[in-house]
């Protein structure tokens, strides 16, 4: 998956005023979540949380990508690739992806 948001951004203004993400779009309209790639997010850069991650979508996925309940997206990627989760401790609120949520 490609980070549409990407760059440092000094202040908060600055944050606010970034160009909108673009996420891919999944066969039932779902948007790609990205720290698992399941389509799971209602909307883009809203704070949807991911319940096949739990990755508090944002709306920044580059370098400095990071979720409210988790950690840095690199290092939240990392970790689903081996727990299953954004980090150990929200284990307890992720599921599997539906069959819908592959594509």
């Amino acid at each position: 998956m490609s980070d549409p948001v990407q760059g440092d951004f000094p202040t908060f203004v600055e944050f606010c005023q970034r160009p909108e993400p673009k996420y891919a779009k999944g066969l039932r309209g779902k948007f790609q979540c990205p720290c698992c790639d399941h389509f799971t997010l209602s909307e883009v850069g809203m704070y949807d949380i991911c319940p096949v991650c739990f990755w508090e979508d944002d709306g920044t996925t580059g370098e400095h990508g990071f979720s409210p309940n988790g950690s840095p997206l690199a290092e939240a990627r990392e970790n689903y690739k081996r727990t299953g989760s954004n980090s150990e401790r929200n284990l307890p609120h992720v599921r599997l992806p539906k069959p819908d949520e592959l594509s």
